[in-house]
């Protein structure tokens, strides 16, 4: 009998089976691959793992996030974001993990890579500006502030407020850094000025 050619690629109970690839399978494998690489479906659509799953374990990690037991939590963030990469919740809470540990490298690039996902979440923005401030990186804890303000004119997200704070914040900081400066560029000009009283007639003993 001949083979057919115009069947679905994967009928039902061929689906996770290797079979020999006729011309619209190939088509269809080659499509699927193209969408991982380029990070459109994640590993778990390309195995076809159940996402429901993924979602209780993600509730199961926040329980364990929320009462301190990091290293748990960290270990399912961490194995949703590499299953379900297109996920930005996964790559957020990651980071808070991370940020929680003290790992702040891997929290920003974590919540860096949330924000390539979902750029119109403004959560990563302000947690990794956080961290930026801490670390006396203002320009780009201003950067990231004032993305999520820009973004919530109305003032409407606890997000975007939490930033407007966390700029008055940067504001001082910015400040007391210039004075700093300010005092130190004058240190020696003050120590060319004789002071009075300070320097002795050399004829006097």
């Amino acid at each position: 009998m001949p083979r057919e050619e115009t069947r679905h690629p994967f009928a039902d109970e061929e689906k996770g089976k290797v079979l020999d690839p006729n011309p619209e399978r190939r088509r269809y494998l080659t499509e699927l691959f193209h969408k991982f690489v380029t990070h459109k479906i994640s590993a778990a659509d390309l195995m076809g793992l159940p996402k429901k799953r993924f979602a209780r374990l993600a509730e199961i990690g926040y329980v364990k996030y929320k009462y301190g037991r990091y290293e748990e939590a960290h270990d399912i963030f961490k194995a949703l974001a590499q299953l379900d990469s297109v996920n930005a919740y996964y790559h957020m809470a990651l980071g808070g993990v991370y940020q929680k540990l003290g790992k702040n490298v891997e929290a920003v690039v974590s919540y860096t890579r949330a924000i390539r996902v979902n750029p119109k979440d403004l959560c990563p923005y302000v947690n990794r500006g956080e961290i930026y401030l801490r670390h006396k990186n203002y320009k780009k804890a201003a950067e990231d502030f004032r993305t999520a303000i820009l973004a919530d004119p109305d003032g409407k997200s606890m997000w975007a407020n939490r930033a407007r704070s966390l700029v008055i914040a940067l504001k001082r900081n910015m400040d007391l850094q210039k004075h700093r400066q300010q005092q130190a560029s004058s240190r020696p000009a003050q120590a060319q000025r004789p002071q009075q009283g300070s320097q002795r007639d050399p004829r006097r003993r």
